[in-house]
């Protein structure tokens, strides 16, 4: 089964010397659905780490795990993208981040 929430917030947490994730853990991006729900975080775990494997709680509550080689691009995609969603298929525990369709450039300055 596939879950899908429409992210609508999130906030940063950068961790130094955390124990958790292996110790390789260095930082968390907490995510919140409607009227501040909250989702889940992305664990980002240090570059040539293994991942932990994606968890969805019995309450809904996401963990889902990426390099943080990763971030850069996560982060642009919750600041740049009109509508985030986040999906989890709880039999692969595969997740993603997806954005809706858009047209190609439109409104976007030019570099």
């Amino acid at each position: 089964m596939v879950i899908s929430n429409k992210i609508e917030s999130y906030s940063i947490q950068i961790v130094s010397n955390y124990s958790g994730g292996g110790g390789y853990q260095m930082g968390f991006v907490y995510l919140y659905g409607e009227d501040l729900n909250y989702l889940g975080y992305l664990g980002i775990i240090k570059d040539g780490q293994s991942l932990p494997q994606n968890k969805l709680h019995s309450n809904g509550v996401m963990n889902i795990y990426f390099h943080e080689n990763e971030l850069q691009t996560i982060l642009d995609t919750l600041r740049n993208e009109l509508e985030v969603t986040l999906e989890f298929n709880s039999s692969s525990k595969w997740a993603s981040l997806s954005t809706n369709k858009q047209l190609a450039g439109k409104g976007e300055l030019a570099a």
